[in-house]
């Protein structure tokens, strides 16, 4: 009998991951072993859990890395030029021609499903413990908000996938299929919209870094766009627009720096801390030369301050450079310490113009207000309605505008795919896209493990 492999078994997973004491919010050394049917009895245990589902995002395999690869050099603004690394496996994807066997694709998909069981654990067993209500409530949105950004990966890169609300056991998992991206959807936004309501506005102290209102607001504008509901993008992120909590910072480089974490460009971050516990590697560091597209660093305008943060820099002590954007010094542990921006206030900004032009184009207002705002703190020339003088025109403006101003943080290939606009890009920097390659094969483990193609079937032209 074939067994089913841990990556998707919903099994306790959290307690492979570090949790932490509830005073540090980036201290996950492990305090103990326990497992699930006795841990969670108190409001330090959630505390700690919760703490543990955002370990699962800073894996390696997550925003620690992997996405820079399957996200970022899918897209035509970065290219891996290193066909004998790792046996091909980050050249591959680059290049389309990954196979269903490919490492990286097992391990993110496993590495999204370990955050979501112990996000599912949280929410499993919250509300039979007795504790004060403002913290359950935040804790529950905080693992609402981590299982929607993880299934809002998941469906974007696979599309049909298991969708997984409770924990359960191996004879469970035996019996997943691939939910429909509709329904994938509907509990995003469920899980979205509720942590808007459950998490609080801001934090203090430790806890600063931790998911908020905004951000699950935030997020959610981003769901809705994806599905093409633009009134539902445009109210949302009216909120989170109108309630002033965030701002652009006064130059783009600002909220990149390693010295101002937390600033108020920043909605979500995936936190890190070098020093040997929770740093990472140098993200798009390479010793062999330019990886960044010479077609993204040409889309900048003439004095343009952002085409200076995608620029290579060397790294003292080291044989890579990396782009000024994500610029740390190793550590004594040969780490680096950047947080990894997952939602910026600009990102926001720019989703409302597009929202905003989608529900109907207006040659003065908010749209434009809102896209100019990112043009001038870059010291680009703003756009006037001449120049924008169509929706058409002012569709195509946002997206560039997206890809100048988001460069590097795993938004460029997701843009293109919900754009439609993929294969013509890619097409562009020569290289062919076949239509099934628009999402990731499902790994060949999964597939082998569930035998079942009538309920779990492998991605189409794989």
């Amino acid at each position: 009998m074939k067994t089913i492999p841990f990556r998707l078994l919903i099994l306790p997973l959290w307690v492979l991951g570090g949790l932490s004491c509830q005073s540090n919010f980036l201290d996950l050394t492990p305090q103990s072993q326990p497992n699930a049917a006795n841990f969670y009895r108190t409001a330090n245990d959630f505390g700690n859990a919760a703490t543990g589902a955002y370990d699962a995002l800073q894996s390696s395999n997550q925003y620690g890395g992997d996405f820079n690869t399957l996200i970022e050099a899918r897209s035509d603004n970065f290219f891996d030029n290193d066909p004998s690394s790792n046996a091909g496996l980050r050249y591959n994807i680059d290049r389309f021609i990954e196979p269903t066997t490919n490492t990286i694709l097992r391990d993110t998909w496993g590495s999204l499903y370990a955050g979501i069981n112990r996000t599912n654990l949280i929410l499993d067993k919250i509300d039979a413990v007795d504790f004060d209500a403002t913290l359950k409530a935040r804790y529950k949105g905080e693992a609402q908000f981590i299982r929607a950004l993880s299934y809002f990966n998941l469906v974007r890169l696979w599309g049909s996938v298991p969708l997984v609300l409770t924990a359960g056991t191996t004879a469970d998992a035996r019996q997943y299929t691939r939910n429909s991206v509709a329904d994938i959807y509907a509990a995003i936004e469920k899980d979205l919209i509720a942590a808007g309501t459950n998490l609080p506005v801001s934090y203090t102290g430790t806890n600063i870094g931790r998911a908020t209102s905004g951000a699950a607001k935030g997020l959610l504008g981003k769901v809705y766009l994806t599905e093409k509901k633009y009134a539902e993008a445009v109210a949302v992120l009216r909120d989170v627009v109108n309630a002033g909590t965030y701002k652009l910072l006064a130059n783009p480089g600002d909220p990149f720096l390693v010295t101002n974490k937390n600033n108020a460009e920043i909605l979500f971050a995936v936190k890190y801390k070098k020093g040997g516990l929770e740093g990472h590697s140098l993200w798009y560091g390479t010793n062999i030369g330019n990886n960044i597209e010479p077609t993204l660093q040409a889309a900048y305008p003439a004095g343009d301050k952002r085409l200076a943060l995608i620029q290579q820099v060397p790294v003292p002590n080291n044989v890579n450079v990396v782009p000024r954007k994500f610029y740390d010094e190793f550590s004594s542990a040969n780490d680096v310490g950047n947080d990894f921006p997952v939602l910026r206030y600009a990102d926001v900004l720019l989703m409302y113009a597009e929202a905003l032009n989608e529900v109907g184009y207006t040659a003065t207002g908010e749209a434009f207000t809102s896209l100019n705002a990112i043009r001038t703190r870059a010291s680009a020339p703003a756009y006037t309605a001449a120049q924008l003088a169509s929706q058409a025109a002012f569709r195509t403006a946002v997206i560039n505008e997206r890809r100048l101003e988001l460069a590097l943080e795993n938004d460029r290939w997701f843009d293109l795919i919900r754009t439609g606009t993929a294969i013509d890009a890619l097409k562009a920097v020569n290289i062919t896209v076949p239509p099934n390659r628009l999402i990731y094969p499902i790994p060949q483990a999964e597939i082998d493990a569930y035998n079942n193609p009538a309920t779990f079937p492998q991605n189409p032209g794989y």
